[in-house]
């Protein structure tokens, strides 16, 4: 039996605070492996901030600076990332539960939400996704107005909302939240 040879990562670029794989053939081959990034024109994917992180630390792309050629370590690009986006750690945590479990994960930005997920087997295209998704550091403070808007937005697009509460060790609880009608 041969030995499996390991796949080369996928080459993306940090250019103008996007990470961009402008390879066709790697960006389709993370497109539809993992559903991963936003398919461009010209077979470029535009990979997300949590995405690029999370391929990263998989060693499933190298990630290098366009300007100066270097590539960056995990690190370096999570500060690059998180001037934009201070929240963007407690996302990660978030996004790498979420692909540890097997679900396809994108971003929720259009639904109030971090992330809207699918279950598992399906994808983005094909079917819708089933939850809504948003992460709270331990300790966060919601009024009943914003529980009663995020899980009446889930419930007008046909998903489930979850809160995944991340505590200081970066352990994950979900709760459920639904609507209820007397």
């Amino acid at each position: 039996m041969e030995a499996e040879i390991p796949e080369a990562p996928a080459e993306a670029y940090w250019y103008k605070d996007k990470i961009m794989v402008w390879d066709e053939a790697q960006a389709n081959q993370l497109y539809q492996r993992g559903a991963y990034g936003k398919p461009l024109s010209g077979g470029k994917l535009q990979l997300a901030p949590v995405e690029a992180l999370y391929l990263l630390d998989c060693g499933k792309i190298k990630v290098v600076d366009r300007e100066t050629g270097q590539p960056l370590k995990f690190n370096e690009l999570a500060a690059r990332l998180a001037r934009h986006d201070p929240d963007l750690m407690l996302k990660y945590l978030l996004y790498s539960d979420l692909r540890s479990r097997g679900y396809i994960v994108k971003t929720g930005l259009k639904f109030g939400a971090h992330f809207r997920v699918y279950d598992r087997g399906e994808r983005p295209g094909e079917t819708h996704s089933k939850y809504l998704v948003h992460a709270l550091p331990e300790g966060a403070r919601l009024t009943p107005a914003e529980l009663a808007r995020a899980v009446r937005l889930a419930h007008s697009v046909r998903k489930e909302m979850l809160f995944a509460i991340v505590d200081d060790e970066g352990d994950i609880t979900y709760y459920s939240l639904k609507r209820e009608r007397p």
